[in-house]
């Protein structure tokens, strides 16, 4: 576990966050001031959002209904476009427990999550809707109705705001499962460290900083506008590091526009 964490996989109080977006080759890096849950990072929020007899894809081809509230059907999973969000009474929206409004921008939620059973199969759409597994460029769409481009159990990813994310699940088995879902995680106070050398070095790997490469390979609109809304640009460019001059200045202008 790399120094800049805690046991929990969680970012220290004054050290940074790099969170990598594969679609621009562009990372935003942030300085983490405080987390404001701390000590309290650990939430079991119980069974997966699924609602009796609602209708999931089947991987034997047709459909097939929730049996009983929180439980995944045998061979069955979450078709795009119903990603599912986790609700919560009185959060900013009460259909999706992690969004934030753009006016909370120095905020950040880092999320590992962790579903049960372990094995059941997992990935993101961000924003909702939009599957982000590929593979071979654009060639072949991947992810738990495919054959790859999934995960099981466990996911670490960060809550920008102003996106919903929806999360997909599949169980591949021929047992009805009755599911749980756990979080850890972490409630960041953020900046973004106004010092274009520093975050050359953070970048290019010469000042330790924790990376989370997010599964966005489809750069949608919606994901483009609200980094512009939210931080005033779309992250910073990756340079090699003989091209230190090259990025210290594109950082320096970057800089200016920067929200948070």
């Amino acid at each position: 576990m790399d120094k800049v964490v805690d046991a929990l996989g969680l970012v220290l109080e004054g050290e940074h966050l790099t969170v990598y977006i594969p679609a621009t080759m562009k990372a935003f890096v942030f300085r983490v001031k405080s987390r404001a849950n701390r000590g309290f990072e650990k939430f079991h929020y119980g069974p997966l959002p699924l609602p009796a007899n609602l209708p999931l894809a089947s991987y034997a081809g047709g459909v097939i209904p929730v049996p009983a509230a929180g439980v995944m059907p045998m061979t069955a999973y979450t078709p795009t476009g119903m990603g599912l969000t986790f609700p919560f009474s009185g959060a900013y929206d009460e259909k999706d427990m992690w969004w934030l409004p753009e006016d909370l921008r120095e905020r950040l939620f880092h999320v590992i999550s962790e579903v049960t059973p372990k094995w059941l199969r997992r990935d993101v759409e961000i924003p909702t809707g939009v599957p982000q597994g590929r593979f071979q460029r654009d060639k072949v769409t991947t992810g738990v109705d495919k054959l790859f481009g999934y995960a099981r159990g466990k996911i670490e990813t960060v809550h920008f705001p102003k996106l919903h994310y929806g999360y997909r699940f599949g169980n591949d088995s021929n047992l009805n499962v009755y599911t749980g879902i756990s979080f850890t995680y972490g409630e960041y106070v953020v900046e973004t460290p106004k010092d274009s050398e520093l975050i050359f070095n953070i970048l290019t790997r010469r000042i330790p900083s924790h990376w989370v490469t997010m599964p966005i390979t489809v750069y949608d609109e919606t994901i483009r506008r609200a980094f512009i809304e939210v931080y005033g640009v779309e992250g910073f460019t990756l340079y090699p590091i003989n091209k230190r001059a090259e990025a210290v200045a594109e950082y320096d202008k970057l800089l200016k526009e920067v929200k948070v």
